[in-house]
């Protein structure tokens, strides 16, 4: 399921996009929505209304930094709940930010068999290769192997 998304540039101009949600997440965003008072329905959205809103003011998003340093923090919380069990794990998580999520997304997309092209779109990359550094081990031979086999012009 597609949502639009709104999204600022640095000049803080709007525009949408179009974010691909597996079912998981899409009940978790109808639960959110329910929640905040909101329809579920995407007729029914309103394009101005923000996503993810301000903790002071339900009419204003969220910022980008107080949105980052909320994650940090708990990416740090979690560390020092498992810190005992898992010394490893925690010490990822306290060095992990937002933008971790997106490789770590990447990561997993691609080896639970999602298709390069698809995580290509969804991270919106221009090139294949920019996604390809995302590939591990056998995946990365298995590309590698496939870019060599079909590069020649006269297939």
């Amino acid at each position: 399921m597609s949502r639009s998304c709104r999204r600022s540039d640095r000049r803080r101009r709007h525009f949408a996009l179009r974010c691909t949600l597996p079912s998981l997440a899409r009940t978790a965003l109808d639960q959110y929505l329910l929640q905040r008072g909101l329809p579920v329905t995407p007729e029914r959205w309103s394009p101005a209304t923000p996503l993810v809103v301000s903790l002071e003011d339900d009419d204003a998003h969220i910022e980008s930094t107080r949105l980052w340093r909320v994650m940090r923090r708990f990416f740090v919380l979690a560390a020092d709940a498992i810190q005992d069990e898992r010394p490893a794990t925690a010490e990822k998580l306290r060095r992990a930010s937002p933008h971790w999520m997106r490789h770590t997304h990447a990561s997993h997309a691609l080896a639970r068999g999602a298709e390069l092209i698809m995580v290509r779109d969804n991270l919106r990359h221009a090139s294949i290769s920019t996604t390809s550094t995302y590939l591990h081990s056998d995946e990365v031979q298995r590309a590698r192997q496939f870019d060599q086999a079909f590069r020649s012009r006269d297939l």
